[in-house]
């Protein structure tokens, strides 16, 4: 299984399409994938969706489509495991305000909230278990390829030793 990572404002990265169209197959989500890509998060949301509009961006996710769900699933299982907690942690700032939300990356977030005190707890989905599901989903895919690929060599060899019988008849 190929693992994707994505390195916010990457300069050397010369294909804006296929680096939104990388992020927007990971993150699901066109104003996340624009942010990613170093596009400002205040005009993230209305460059994504015209990313996502445009020709070579759907060209580009049409190629890499294989099972619809199933993919944002795995999408979903990479970004668990191997996203970034740093909004989440922008939530303990003391002068942190409720307009600061709109810009924020909380999808490893499980749950928040205040205890007594005053203090923020924040729990995080756990990253072990999304591994070992992309784990136990990359063993199945392997052993799926596996049988595919021995019932098409049975099918081919049944195919050519029909040709053969009917060729000496």
């Amino acid at each position: 299984m190929k693992i994707t990572t994505i390195t916010e404002k990457n300069p050397s990265r010369e294909d804006p399409a296929r680096d939104f169209a990388d992020c927007l197959m990971m993150l699901g989500n066109p104003q996340e994938a624009a942010i990613r890509i170093g596009i400002k998060p205040e005009s993230a949301l209305k460059e994504g969706l015209r990313l996502k509009s445009s020709a070579d961006v759907k060209r580009r996710l049409r190629s890499r489509k294989r099972g619809g769900a199933e993919i944002e699933a795995l999408a979903g299982l990479r970004r668990l495991a191997f996203g970034r907690i740093n909004d989440a942690l922008a939530l303990l700032k003391d002068d942190f305000s409720e307009s600061d939300f709109e810009h924020l990356d909380l999808f490893n977030v499980s749950e928040i909230k205040r205890v007594k005190g005053g203090g923020v707890e924040i729990k995080f989905f756990d990253r072990l278990e999304a591994l070992e599901k992309l784990a136990e989903i990359e063993d199945k895919a392997s052993d799926t390829a596996v049988a595919d690929n021995f019932f098409t060599a049975l099918q081919k060899s049944l195919a050519q030793s029909e040709g053969a019988d009917r060729a000496e008849i």
